[in-house]
């Protein structure tokens, strides 16, 4: 009896854990840029730091867009890739607007869908004389 008792009480703690969920959440985003040979492309990867190990994933799936999006949307809708984004410097103009990932705080949302909430990094490309943004 007392063996069966442990075994219901392992059992149920397991289950409480498993439906509680690891806790892990995505805490913030850093943004890596890499300008191509020719200097008319910057690609960047996007890197997440999470609460709970593991604690850095590289490259963490985000969605990307250009421009920030002020002032936040009441939900965001979301398509996460591991795929770099690819900025062409060819583009005339003053400065280039920021480029930004985010990605929902929780490490298991599907990979399309929305979100009240997103974590996010912004950052500005730097591209070589002849293209549009110096910095």
């Amino acid at each position: 009896m007392n063996k069966l008792f442990a075994f219901i009480l392992l059992l149920l703690a397991t289950s409480l854990t498993l439906s509680c969920g690891s806790g892990r959440r995505l805490q913030s985003i850093t943004i890596t840029q890499t300008l191509s040979a020719n200097g008319q492309q910057v690609s960047f990867v996007a890197t997440g730091t999470f609460s709970r190990p593991p604690v850095t994933v590289t490259p963490l799936p985000v969605d990307w867009t250009i421009g920030l999006m002020a002032p936040p949307p009441p939900e965001y809708t979301y398509t996460l890739t591991t795929q770099p984004f690819v900025f062409q410097c060819t583009t005339t103009g003053p400065e280039a607007l920021p480029v930004v990932a985010f990605a929902p705080p929780d490490p298991n949302a599907p990979i399309n869908g929305t979100t009240k909430t997103v974590v996010s990094a912004a950052a500005a490309p730097i591209c070589q004389q002849g293209g549009q943004s110096l910095r």
